[in-house]
């Protein structure tokens, strides 16, 4: 396996500048240990044109700070390769391999070994794929991987997938791997005067890759030689060849310094608005690199201490006396109706003279011989018409002096008493 290593030469790339041909490493000043950075993530993904996504991704410790030093935030992406069968299948095992590496390894470990180790097993899981599959180079993917470990960035690649990093001190946008592919063979023979400058643009077979994942060896990989110390405001960017290889460097500048997720969203948005016919799948992953440091909310004016006012609590127990004084004068208002009501052996009425006849009160018992229980009778008894009842005929010796009406409803005290009707006297005949 062949290692290229990254020159530290290689010129800082701004978006109004365009692209360099190298990869660029941008030099920052050292850590401040009172500058802890929160990483927090982003991330977009399209199928483009493309009958199926053979994109993958994944980030991993991005909950823990990038000050802490036994914690390793690690984003991945690989890009299965579209021209060969199972690409969806061999990028989704290089990042789940990768990351299950990494993982593993004891902290240790440097993080640029740790990074080696797990890439040499994401190769040997695709490859062994592409063996019991297709065949040895008939399946492969691209992959890049983005580490941070104590606000430090390491990285490797293998293909055409990229890194970038987002500067916010100059706002510059650096691309930090370098493509494998055949555009950069020929771009190298331009450069030695072998080629015309219109060779590469015209070739086709310029987008071929050089190297990739899936083979025995991998012939040629990108890492960085040195970690770039992170600084709050900072974001890396990874993404597939259908968002850079669409989007200009402007383009990809530009939603960076917000919010993470909405600059992914953004990115994918654009290449959208493009309605390409060809357009790749289209996969972006970001990490923004924010201060650990909380800041403090911003001090409310102090106000003078505002006078109790006693208008509730004199509402409330003006309502509370009008409450009790209504329901007192309901409860003597009841009372009296309630006390009349009730008739005891003191207060029951006394009977009622009517003439010479005195009839008992009207709760008091009919004897028994004043009523009369033979079904002639029983008719008459019920009519309310104001038909005085008939009386059976009886001799003049038992005739009584008055007849006793039957009781009725009590007469209220107020209406004067219903006279009674006399009873007929009846003669007897002659005989």
């Amino acid at each position: 396996m062949v290692k290229r290593e990254l020159s530290g030469d290689a010129p800082t790339v701004r978006p109004a500048e365009g692209e360099a041909d190298g990869a660029a490493v941008v030099s920052s000043a050292e850590i401040r240990p009172d500058r802890p950075l929160r990483l927090r993530p982003g991330n977009a993904q399209w199928i483009g044109a493309r009958t199926e996504q053979q994109d993958a991704f994944a980030f991993d410790g991005c909950a823990v700070a990038g000050a802490n030093p036994a914690g390793t935030v690690l984003v991945v992406l690989a890009d299965g390769m579209g021209g060969l069968q199972a690409g969806r299948e061999a990028s989704r095992i290089a990042v789940s391999t990768f990351r299950a590496s990494v993982a593993a390894q004891p902290a240790a470990v440097p993080v640029t070994d740790a990074l080696d180790v797990a890439l040499r097993a994401a190769n040997q899981a695709v490859h062994e794929l592409a063996l019991t599959t297709a065949g040895e180079g008939e399946i492969g993917t691209t992959l890049v991987a983005a580490a941070v470990r104590e606000s430090r960035l390491h990285w490797v690649s293998v293909g055409d997938s990229r890194l970038y990093l987002y500067s916010a001190a100059n706002r510059s946008l650096t691309r930090c791997t370098e493509d494998h592919n055949f555009a950069r063979e020929l771009q190298e023979q331009v450069n030695a005067g072998e080629l015309a400058a219109d060779a590469v643009t015209d070739h086709p077979d310029r987008d071929a890759l050089t190297s990739f994942l899936g083979l025995a060896e991998i012939p040629l990989v990108d890492f960085s030689r040195r970690p770039l110390t992170l600084q709050p405001g900072d974001r890396l960017l990874l993404c597939s060849d259908g968002v850079d290889g669409v989007l200009t460097l402007d383009e990809l500048a530009t939603p960076l310094a917000g919010d993470p997720q909405v600059a992914a969203d953004a990115l994918i948005a654009a290449l959208r608005a493009r309605r390409l016919a060809y357009q790749d799948n289209a996969t972006v992953a970001v990490l923004a690199c924010d201060s650990g440091v909380t800041p403090l909310p911003a001090a409310e004016p102090l106000l003078p201490p505002r006078r109790r006012s006693w208008t509730p609590v004199i509402a409330v127990t003006i309502a509370f006396v009008v409450a009790a004084v209504s329901l007192a004068w309901l409860g003597l208002a009841w009372w009296p109706d309630r006390a009349g009501s009730i008739q005891t052996a003191d207060t029951a009425p006394p009977p009622v003279v009517k003439g010479d006849a005195v009839s008992p009160p009207s709760d008091a018992s009919v004897p028994a011989a004043a009523i009369d229980p033979s079904p002639e009778s029983s008719g008459d008894a019920g009519r309310g018409d104001g038909v005085p009842p008939q009386m059976p005929e009886q001799a003049p010796d038992q005739m009584p002096d008055q007849i006793e009406p039957q009781n009725g409803p009590r007469v209220p005290e107020q209406d004067a008493p219903r006279p009674v009707t006399p009873p007929v006297a009846v003669t007897p005949e002659p005989t």
